[in-house]
């Protein structure tokens, strides 16, 4: 058993944080004792009665919860106060509870391990997620001869250098480390560790029985779940769909978002889709998987870049996992070699008006498949378990403790 202190800068009570840090947690925490140090928004900790029962569910596992508040604005001094904090924190959570080892998601919690482990000397886990500063300067956030660009790049060689253990989403994104030159001649191991999805909890729901329920009849239902501005490219996404109604004017878009509704309205006025074929609707994490159930099948569109090489989509293993095959596009982590190697999805090889006709069509004969469900479920097992995830983490922490 290992003592593990797991700092995530993303919140437990957001979206993200429930799927990709409590989950794997809870099932760690039967082999180890860990402490989660997150970041929560104000907003969420201010919601009484579902911080209540995360805290009862998280005790229930003999995990420790320290939860400290993230603070978005002035961007720089916030941030810059979050991290002293942390730091502070992180030493006092050290020292009360013998930390062995740091599991830093992504790079604020690596600035932090980096000083723990330059002042304690405690190993720490760089499981950085994707070229962070890249995704700024894909985005437009940050220009590439920035000051700050260049800055977080020094930073992130030191990571590389003197992390324990490297951990990837993708084998791409892991081929793009080994190609750093600085990294040519290092044996630092790194990990190939996907985004990975719970699939006790996504997986296919037994369908109504006919003669028992009446059915409304409706067309194709294509869906989409989680944000849309950034990197994810909803206008393409309402453009496939556009190409799906030329086909079946029945069909309907349901979108599964949280706080954008306003924006998915404006893009669709652009774009010109008619609100009355889409239903757009907020869900709690746990409804999102008889959500996905009412699809037949999945859509997310993500910018091609460098940053989004080593980007493994959260959703695309939730799809699967509920038995619907998906349509992305190309550019992105490994999703092409998954869905169009395993045949369950079709990969937009451009965003031509022409390419997404015919990336339609082949979904729509993809679903028709009699095997399709129980195809994808089983790529969901073999790439994307919780289960596996949780194998892997479990063997670094145990090499850690025994080096």
């Amino acid at each position: 058993m290992a003592t593990i202190l797991y700092i995530t800068y993303d919140g437990l009570m957001e979206p993200l944080g429930m799927s990709q840090v409590w989950q794997y947690v809870k099932y760690l925490s039967k082999e180890h004792k860990i402490i989660i140090l997150s970041f929560e928004k104000s907003d969420d900790l201010s919601k009484g009665d579902a911080l209540n029962l995360l805290k009862e569910e998280i005790d229930s596992y003999d995990v420790y919860w320290h939860p400290i508040t993230y603070h978005k604005k002035p961007r720089f001094l916030a941030t810059t106060y979050d991290i002293l904090h942390a730091i502070f924190t992180s030493a006092l959570l050290i020292k009360k509870y013998n930390v062995e080892i740091i599991h830093s998601r992504s790079y604020i919690p690596s600035i932090i391990a980096f000083f723990m482990k330059f002042f304690l000397h405690i190993k720490y886990i760089f499981d950085m997620r994707g070229f962070w500063a890249d995704e700024k300067i894909d985005s437009g956030v940050w220009k590439k001869k920035s000051i700050v660009y260049r800055v977080v790049k020094k930073i992130e060689r030191h990571f590389f250098l003197n992390a324990d253990v490297i951990v990837s989403l993708t084998n791409t994104g892991k081929r793009d480390i080994q190609s750093l030159n600085y990294m040519l001649n290092v044996d630092t191991e790194i990990s190939v560790i996907p985004t990975c999805t719970n699939l006790n909890i996504f997986k296919p729901r037994p369908k109504p029985n006919k003669n028992k329920i009446k059915i409304k009849k409706h067309g194709f239902i294509l869906g989409y779940v989680g944000s849309v501005e950034t990197f994810y490219l909803f206008d393409e996404v309402l453009k496939s769909f556009l190409a799906l109604l030329a086909i079946d004017s029945n069909a309907k878009l349901l979108v599964i978002n949280r706080n954008q509704h306003e924006y998915i309205k404006g893009r669709m006025f652009n774009i010109g889709v008619d609100m009355h074929s889409v239903e757009l609707k907020s869900s709690p994490y746990k409804k999102i998987p008889d959500e996905i159930n009412r699809m037949d099948a999945g859509i997310f569109y993500i910018k091609p870049s460098f940053s989004k090489r080593s980007s493994s989509p959260t959703r695309m293993g939730e799809f699967l996992g509920c038995g619907k095959p998906c349509m992305s596009n190309f550019g992105v982590g490994d999703t092409e070699s998954v869905l169009e190697g395993e045949n369950v999805g079709i990969v937009l090889k451009s965003f031509s008006e022409s390419e997404h006709m015919k990336g339609i069509n082949r979904l729509l004969e993809l679903v028709k498949d009699k095997n399709i469900q129980e195809r994808c479920t089983h790529v969901a097992k073999e790439h994307f378990s919780l289960g596996l995830g949780v194998e892997k983490y479990n063997n670094i922490y145990k090499q850690l403790v025994d080096k």
